[in-house]
């Protein structure tokens, strides 16, 4: 089991009604299913991401078959999550890039691919040459902790995602320390750096949080409204 499977999909949520959620969220809000939803649980979520118009749905690959019939037609993306360890070598690429083609198969349109930022460029590296073939049609999407970044970080972080074509990087949140948290000037500092020539769109998964939802998407407002119609805040199923 991969380490960072544990500190994202291991995290525990707070029991809330999902509809006022989307309610008072707004827009650009998408669907993430944690790793032990299943049965008519699968299907509750589909129905909150069809209902309130989600544009994704982030699953882990083995529930891919499960949710694709139910999605088809629906114009909801489904997006496999993989998580890289911390070993990153040819082996540990290969297995991925299989299993990433393997989702697709079964009606993935993207994958999300998360990675220590310390890791990034080995993974870079390894996936770059197969991009464009095992993409071709498909979103990638680059997952990263925000609090894994520091400020003289982004220009390297934007030169990878360029490097690799990524559809889109989406930033979460794994330790979040109230009001002595530095989340605010963390993603000001990103907004700043922000590459104009990355093509790629800004995700955001803050669990079920209101307050940093709103924090991020009033700094994307302010300093990059340029980013707004790719925005997307994924939130807990």
């Amino acid at each position: 089991m991969f380490l960072l499977y544990h500190i994202y999909d291991k995290l525990k949520s707070a029991m809330i009604d999902l509809d006022s959620f989307f309610n008072g969220v707004g827009t650009n809000v998408d669907v993430w299913c944690g790793g032990d939803t299943n049965g008519v649980d699968l299907a509750r979520m589909v129905e909150v991401a069809t209902q309130h118009n989600a544009h994704v749905v982030s699953v882990l690959p083995d529930v891919v078959p499960t949710v694709w019939p139910w999605l088809e037609n629906s114009g909801v993306k489904i997006y496999g999550r993989f998580y890289l360890d911390e070993k990153i070598d040819v082996s540990s690429l290969s297995d991925l890039t299989i299993k990433i083609n393997q989702s697709f198969k079964y009606g993935a349109n993207g994958a999300m691919v998360f990675v220590r930022y310390k890791n990034l460029s080995a993974m870079v590296d390894q996936v770059a040459f197969v991009r464009d073939d095992l993409f071709f049609n498909r979103d990638l999407v680059v997952g990263l902790d925000i609090g894994d970044v520091d400020s003289d970080d982004w220009v390297d972080l934007f030169r990878e995602l360029k490097r690799i074509n990524a559809s889109a990087v989406c930033f979460v949140l794994t330790k979040d320390a109230g009001k002595k948290s530095d989340f605010v000037g963390r993603v000001y500092g990103l907004l700043n750096a922000w590459d104009s020539e990355f093509g790629g769109a800004l995700h955001f998964a803050l669990e079920n949080r209101p307050e940093r939802i709103d924090q991020a998407r009033r700094l994307v407002e302010s300093i990059r409204p340029e980013l707004m119609s790719g925005l997307r805040f994924f939130v807990n199923y």
